[in-house]
């Protein structure tokens, strides 16, 4: 006979709060701890194949993925959304506590997505890996090299302006200036792609007027959104939070539900997530996913 384990009664308290959240929201439910970086991709991919290949009890079309992590390379994120909606009609997005950067992204591809008042998400700063192999984000290399630009530009003492021009050719590498802006552009796109498509599904009448909303108008508003967390001068840090209260303020106007106004959902929310992390943490687990299926350590 097997002895039980601490570890054993954890996992199982998990899957019993999984399994609640699943039945509130009628859908599977996957919690997610991690950088995007290269290979989170293919271990959500093995998950959810597992998940849709009959080893789930739960029958159900829509995804719910908590989801914390500093950000990361927004090519893994497209690829995690081409996995989530391959398999998925809805998509929504829990996030707890923080999802920065590329996590920001992969959170406004979602039908929906809960906050609370705690909860963060960040400006739009994909990572690129430069030459010495360090994630580089992106904004604040780009928005720096913008402002010596125009002081050289703008500069009539020689001396400073020979002074700043040495900097710049000595710090600032082209290629990785390039990466970042492709980089840079493709999030941006990618969010109005996924904004017009997803969460701004539903919007079919102007609040005010009534009138007709068109796909061109979904479009020009997911650039709105895009241009206002994708600047730099700003947000002034890649780790800089964007709390519920701005993200449905007047000017970005994002529909988000506050969980915390519901005391059940917020008991639910905050069992399983809560526990997730702290297993995490103890069992010294940098990455990890949780499903229905139980726990997978990444890293």
């Amino acid at each position: 006979m097997k002895t039980p384990k601490a570890n054993d009664y954890v996992e199982v308290v998990l899957k019993n709060n999984n399994k609640a959240l699943s039945t509130h929201f009628k859908a599977h439910v996957m919690a997610i701890k991690a950088p995007i970086q290269l290979g989170l991709d293919g271990e959500i991919r093995n998950v959810i194949e597992d998940i849709c290949n009959g080893a789930s009890t739960v029958k159900s079309d829509h995804l719910v993925v908590f989801i914390v992590t500093t950000g990361g390379y927004i090519e893994v994120v497209e690829r995690i959304y081409g996995v989530f909606r391959k398999h998925f009609k809805k998509v929504s997005f829990v996030v707890p506590d923080y999802a920065y950067s590329a996590g920001t992204v992969l959170v406004l591809s979602g039908d929906e997505i809960y906050m609370d008042y705690y909860s963060v998400l960040g400006p739009i700063d994909p990572q690129i890996e430069n030459t010495d192999g360090k994630s580089v984000p992106g904004l604040g290399y780009l928005a720096k090299f913008d402002e010596l630009a125009k002081r050289i530009n703008s500069d009539k003492a020689g001396d400073a302006t020979r002074a700043e021009l040495a900097y710049l050719v000595k710090k600032f590498d082209p290629a990785t200036l390039f990466l970042l802006e492709q980089a840079k552009n493709h999030s941006s796109s990618l969010l109005v792609e996924w904004l017009s498509k997803h969460k701004f599904k539903d919007w079919t009448k102007t609040e005010g007027t009534g009138k007709k909303v068109t796909d061109q108008m979904r479009k020009d508003r997911a650039k709105q959104v895009a241009s206002i967390l994708g600047n730099a001068e700003r947000w002034h840090s890649h780790g800089r939070g964007i709390g519920l209260k701005e993200l449905t303020s007047d000017e970005i106007k994002l529909k988000i539900v506050d969980f915390g106004g519901d005391p059940d959902l917020n008991k639910k929310i905050r069992n399983y997530y809560d526990l997730f992390i702290d297993f995490s943490h103890k069992s010294g687990a940098r990455s990890a996913i949780h499903t229905e299926l139980g726990f997978r350590r990444l890293q």
